[in-house]
């Protein structure tokens, strides 16, 4: 039995002739080689930690969320069509970097109540439980709060003595 390698299951389309823009409502659209012209669309990443510049699915904003092309590295786009997309995902993972903590009070029902610094200013988020924090190795969490919010600690360990022990008391 011979390996599928990813070529033969994906068309692979020539980035340099997808375009990008934002309509007049706002949303994102995409016209693809073809010709082919889709609106609204949602770009995801497939691995919005590890590499968000790579494997960026472009899907139809509708019902059937069908996947309409698969953008192997963004880099390959033009200019002002990587700057759309780059926009889009911006503005889709929105994640604010905490920069110090102030507190942690624990309260009943397992929540625990952050009071943060961040890169966007002092804010209380509320977690449900500890599986709320990602710990990727090197000093690198990703929490996200009982609405959803996601946050970013690029690397505890850099942070000042009392975030990193309220920190340690809660991963």
């Amino acid at each position: 039995m011979n390996p599928i390698s990813i070529e033969d299951e994906l068309e692979v389309l020539d980035c340099k002739k997808i375009e990008f823009r934002i309509n007049l409502f706002e949303e994102l659209e995409v016209c693809l080689p073809d010709g082919t012209f889709h609106s609204p669309v949602v770009p995801l990443r497939s691995f919005p930690v590890t590499d968000v510049n790579s494997y960026i699915s472009i899907i139809k904003d509708d019902r059937k969320r069908e996947e309409i092309c698969l953008i192997e590295d963004i880099q390959h786009l033009t200019e002002s069509s990587r700057r759309v997309l780059e926009n889009a995902l911006s503005k889709s993972y929105y994640k604010p970097v905490i920069t110090r903590l102030l507190s942690i009070e624990r309260r009943s029902g397992g929540i625990s109540v952050w009071k943060v610094e961040t890169n966007k200013g002092e804010i209380t988020i509320d977690l449900r439980r500890r599986d709320s924090i990602t710990d990727y190795d090197n000093g690198h969490l990703l929490i996200a709060d009982i609405d959803g919010n996601r946050y970013e600690i690029p690397n505890y360990y850099k942070m000042d003595e009392k975030s990193v022990r309220l920190i340690m008391s809660s991963v």
